[in-house]
């Protein structure tokens, strides 16, 4: 997918698939691009990537990568890495491209307040959910509107907290960890049912009637990589079995595409020892950005704020 500073967006949209209160629209495209990056989580399976703290005594808000492959790596905004080699969990906080065979520095939030332990293993991994869909809109929305570029750390730990008193969860270190776990069974039955097809590049995902979020990838393999943590992420803001079908038709999405056309724009250079260029975009009812990479679409995330209650269905699925 390319597009300009005005956001031409060339993919098509395909009908609405549903499973419970999850609602999917596929986007495709026919242009071919090659798979020129390697996305984090295969590059952390396959020990191509490396993080740790930036030093002995840490740093809440940024991480120490290494990518050890002859590829550029492609880091997910919101992607969770958990483990002891940490002093505690941290999510991202956007999108980034690190250069082959290059070490930068990785902007970072605290996703478990209540740990700050010295490494007491060389035990660490990617989540396989992301950040739930709700504090990814926050993040970009006060990503947007800081002067550093940066998640509001406060905000985030406010969501966690919120999040834990909807699932009537608990955690001695507030890890947001352990709210995937207790829902992973009735989340993953909905992550298998959605399966993209070979031209699919992206998605907007919705929750009952409401629209939630987009994501869009240079190619076929990236979406197929984060599909299931995407769907994760948001169903664990509002999974529901229901038996009633959604309103949201492909009508919705063009007008979400139209709402960030109109949203206020800005251009950004990638941050130290990162490549691409980011267009951020927010207004009172989107919020999101776009990383290019020679004037390419790398990852494109856009997120409806949410503004009032989803609408109840009113239609039994046939």
């Amino acid at each position: 997918m390319k597009t300009d500073q005005k956001l031409n967006f060339n993919f098509d949209v395909g009908e609405p698939k549903q499973k419970n209160n999850i609602v999917v629209f596929f986007l495709s495209s026919k242009e071919k691009m090659k798979d020129e990056l390697l996305t984090f989580p295969y590059a952390m399976k396959n020990n191509l990537a490396e993080v740790e703290e930036v030093n002995k005594k840490g740093f809440i808000g940024n991480l120490k990568l290494s990518n050890k492959s002859d590829q550029k790596l492609l880091v997910l905004g919101s992607e969770i890495l958990v483990g002891n080699k940490l002093k505690q969990d941290r999510v991202v906080d956007e999108t980034v491209i690190v250069p082959e065979n290059s070490t930068t520095t990785l902007r970072v939030s605290c996703c478990e307040k209540n740990r700050w332990s010295p490494a007491v293993s060389e035990n660490i991994s990617l989540s396989e959910t992301l950040l739930f869909s709700k504090a990814r809109t926050n993040n970009a929305d006060d990503i947007y509107n800081s002067k550093y570029n940066k998640a509001d750390q406060f905000r985030v730990w406010e969501d966690i907290d919120e999040k834990f008193e909807e699932n009537e969860t608990k955690s001695f270190t507030n890890s947001i960890e352990e709210i995937y776990k207790k829902r992973r069974n009735n989340v993953e039955e909905i992550v298998k049912y959605f399966q993209p097809g070979e031209d699919d590049i992206g998605v907007v995902i919705g929750i009952g009637s409401r629209l939630v979020s987009l994501d869009v990838f240079s190619s076929n393999t990236h979406l197929r990589d984060y599909l299931p943590r995407l769907i994760r992420s948001v169903a664990l803001d509002s999974f529901k079995k229901t038996g009633y079908k959604t309103f949201l038709k492909t009508t919705d999405v063009y007008k979400f595409l139209r709402l960030i056309e109109r949203s206020d724009k800005r251009i950004y250079n990638g941050t130290t020892g990162s490549l691409g260029n980011y267009l951020r975009f927010n207004d009172n009812l989107v919020t999101g950005a776009l990383l290019t990479l020679e004037q390419k679409t790398i990852h494109f995330y856009a997120s409806l704020k949410e503004l009032s209650t989803p609408p109840d269905f009113k239609s039994k699925v046939a």
